[in-house]
């Protein structure tokens, strides 16, 4: 399965998604813009953007209206320690109250991966930030048990985004 993600203004993306309204998309936006967000096993429909594999998946994802794309620069060199890292993580995230599931998304291309949750609203994502299930599954980061700092190739950010309501 592959997912791909385009950027663009709210109004060109909402048409995109109308355009192909057979395809499973989700029209995400947020005050910086908009972004659309397409799950396939085949080609994208998108004329640029951004490819990813996905790595693992947990959750099935029907009507969320919150997203979270978690970007994560990862030197070449390292994407087996980081991947390793990730098949085995804590994953406590994907069994919150209020989340539908989790993408970790595999650059085809020299991009940042994407771990990428879905959520029935913003609160749930909030209480999953301040919960102690959040504290267990990032108790390593910033210490000797976490990535190496040589992990990475820029420092890692986060975009949130609300799911246009036609979406799902």
């Amino acid at each position: 399965m592959k997912v791909f993600v385009t950027y663009g203004t709210y109004d060109y993306l909402y048409k995109v998604k109308e355009e192909n309204s057979n395809e499973q998309m989700y029209l995400l936006s947020n005050d910086e813009g908009a972004a659309l967000y397409h799950e396939t096993s085949s080609e994208s429909v998108f004329k640029s953007g951004k490819e990813y594999e996905i790595m693992d998946q947990k959750g099935e994802v029907s009507k969320p209206t919150f997203v979270v794309l978690n970007h994560i620069p990862v030197e070449e060199s390292e994407r087996p320690t980081f991947e390793e890292r990730f098949k085995n993580r804590a994953g406590k995230v994907e069994n919150e109250p209020g989340c539908e599931g989790i993408r970790i998304l595999r650059p085809i291309h020299n991009d940042p991966y994407i771990v990428a949750t879905f959520w029935s609203n913003e609160d749930a994502f909030k209480k999953w930030q301040s919960s102690e299930a959040y504290n267990v599954a990032h108790k390593n980061r910033n210490t000797d048990k976490g990535l190496p700092k040589t992990v990475f190739r820029g420092k890692p950010y986060v975009k949130t985004y609300h799911v246009d309501d036609t979406s799902v």
